[in-house]
């Protein structure tokens, strides 16, 4: 068989190869075999500066780590292979008594047909990895569609994308309600870094979290992971919601593939968005359906509660019997009961669902306490958005003023009823308490030419809404009443805290 005939078969068997360590070996191989040469190298030109040789003494082609120089032969034959015009690496023979032109022509020919096939490997590879990562996705995809939400969603992350990447850790990091990212997840590893906060000075995940881009690193690059790591955002749209960190082991090849993870983070991104604006919709929506049915309890069965209650009072002064005005008495207390206890339903319906109290549900509280001692129930009117506009500085003196209010109402006024009514303006400029009572007033100084002392509680009050740059207003008639307005600017407020 002719030497042409022979290269011909050799390039053409380079098809059959899978895998580029294969085939590297099979070039230097062939090489070797056509040229006659004892001895033969291939220096892959990459991160590593890896060092194929091939030697036809012990029929061995093994993998070594250093310089192609390194060969150390005086008299060697060479020829570049390359790859999408780059240099992929040298093809190297040596210890053949002389190489001639023609042996120069076969190994260039050699390493023509080498950078082919090493080029359609890597297109085959490319497209390989980006099928997996693409299978990743759907699978993320399918589970987080299907009902996997909060911790689990993020562990899911995090464990395909360490899986997919041939990777022994992956993290998931993201931002707190201050901003500081914290390190969430984590899949893999030997240590447990879950709720580590990550400094905002000279890390790559704060770097790629506010450039969106995403950066692969060699071992040791990041201190706190030895290994090659790539970082890549979790990014939706414009906006990054945090970052995915995957890395290997101390010696493992690095990442060259940041565009794939970077789309996977991207869909998961997307879909871990969706599922929690979805969860948010639901939630809204058992919220409002709560709502709706607390509004129809207090506007439609309460009123037609004291309705009838109203007209069991009236009957008992009809009667003339003993037993019955007794047992209507009765009726209108068990009214009055079933009245206590849908208000209490109206106040768990009113609770968030984290558990936490709402200040509406803390000035229905202390509303009901005040039930007690006072012998009945007064009227409340909670207007406006009272739990999102109100700052949480403010609550605690207005909950201390209802208090104190309603304690002098139980003190001092022996009233037959209360109203108390809490409201934010339509600008959402105020936050108003008002309680009224129909009792004896407050008393007069002696003197004061007839002035209302407003000592002690009322002084508090006042005090209270100063505080806030608000102010207290009290009314007070001899034998009518009292009536209490206290005021805060929300404007102001917010300001102050701001």
């Amino acid at each position: 068989m002719s030497t042409e005939q022979r290269v011909l078969d050799v390039v053409l068997s380079f098809a059959e190869d899978d895998t580029l360590p294969d085939l590297l070996r099979h070039v230097v191989e062939s090489a070797c075999d056509l040229i006659e040469a004892p001895y033969g190298a291939l220096a892959v030109v990459n991160g590593h500066r890896e060092l194929l040789e091939f030697t036809a003494q012990d029929g061995q082609a093994h993998i070594t780590s250093g310089d192609p120089r390194s060969i150390g032969v005086a008299d060697f034959l060479g020829a570049t292979i390359k790859v999408h015009d780059e240099t992929f690496g040298n093809l190297f023979l040596a210890g053949k008594a002389e190489f001639t032109d023609r042996d120069r022509d076969v190994l260039t020919a050699l390493a023509t047909a080498a950078g082919s096939a090493i080029e359609h490997i890597d297109r085959y590879e490319k497209t390989r990895k980006r099928e997996v990562w693409l299978r990743a996705a759907a699978v993320v995809t399918t589970k987080l569609l299907m009902g996997t939400k909060g911790r689990e969603a993020l562990y899911l992350v995090a464990k395909t994308a360490r899986r997919t990447a041939h990777a022994n850790f992956a993290a998931v990091v993201l931002p707190d309600h201050n901003g500081d990212l914290v390190i969430e997840v984590t899949d893999g590893g030997s240590y447990d870094a879950e709720g580590m906060r990550v400094p905002r000075e000279g890390t790559v995940s704060y770097r790629v979290y506010e450039s969106g881009e995403a950066e692969c690193h060699d071992e040791g690059t990041v201190p706190t992971v030895p290994g090659p790591c790539a970082v890549v955002p979790l990014a939706v749209g414009d906006r990054t919601i945090g970052v995915v960190i995957v890395a290997r082991p101390v010696g493992e090849p690095s990442f060259d593939d940041p565009e794939l993870i970077e789309a996977f983070a991207a869909q998961a991104a997307l879909v871990l968005e969706f599922t929690r604006a979805q969860g948010d919709t639901e939630r809204l929506a058992v919220l409002e359906e709560r709502d709706r049915i607390a509004r129809d309890l207090h506007d439609l069965v309460i009123q037609r509660l004291f309705g009838l209650g109203l007209g069991l009072q009236g009957l008992t002064g009809m009667s003339t019997n003993p037993q019955l005005t007794e047992r209507i008495s009765g009726f209108v207390e068990e009214v009055d009961h079933t009245i206590r206890e849908i208000r209490r339903t109206i106040f768990s319906l009113q609770e968030p669902p984290s558990g936490s109290t709402s200040l509406r549900g803390q000035l229905l509280n202390a509303v009901y306490e005040s039930a007690r001692l006072l012998g009945f129930e007064p009227n409340v009117s909670l207007e406006g958005p009272l739990d999102t506009v109100v700052p949480d500085q403010l609550r605690p003196d207005l909950l201390a003023t209802l208090r104190e209010a309603l304690t002098n109402v139980v003190r001092h006024a022996r009233a037959m009823h209360v109203a108390v009514a809490v409201s934010v303006n339509r600008t959402m400029t105020r936050l108003e308490l008002v309680v009224k009572d129909d009792g004896r007033g407050l008393p007069l100084a002696d003197d004061s030419g007839g002035v209302p002392h407003h000592a002690g509680g009322l002084a508090n009050m006042a005090a209270r809404a100063r505080r806030h740059h608000g102010d207290c207003v009290v009314d007070s008639i001899p034998g009518a009443g009292v009536s209490i307005i206290w005021f805060v600017p929300l404007v102001l407020q917010e300001a102050r805290w701001r």
